[in-house]
C-alpha cells in the first residue's frame, strides 16, 4: 500500500476539500487536552485542601456558648 494512495496529494484536492483540510487542521489545534484539564484541576484541588490540626477540629465541633466559656476562662488565667 502506497502513501499516495491513502491520501490525494494538495495539488489535485478542489478548493472544497483543501477548505475541509484546512478546518480539519483548525480543529485539532483547538482539541480540548483531557490530560492536561486533568493535571491543572488537581493542582487547584491540591491547594484549595486545607489540613486541619485536632485543635481546629475540636473548635469547630463546639457551640458558640462554649466558645466564649473557652474564651474567657483563657482571658482569666
Amino acid at each position: 500500500m502506497q502513501l499516495s494512495n491513502l491520501v490525494k496529494p494538495i495539488d489535485q484536492c478542489t478548493n472544497e476539500e483543501l477548505l475541509d483540510r484546512l478546518r480539519a487542521v483548525r480543529h485539532n489545534r483547538e482539541v480540548a487536552r483531557p490530560v492536561a484539564a486533568a493535571k491543572a484541576a488537581k493542582v487547584e484541588k491540591k491547594s484549595s485542601v486545607k489540613k486541619m490540626s485536632a485543635l481546629e477540629k475540636l473548635v469547630d465541633s463546639m457551640s458558640d456558648a462554649d466558645r466564649l466559656k473557652l474564651i474567657e476562662s483563657l482571658k482569666g488565667e
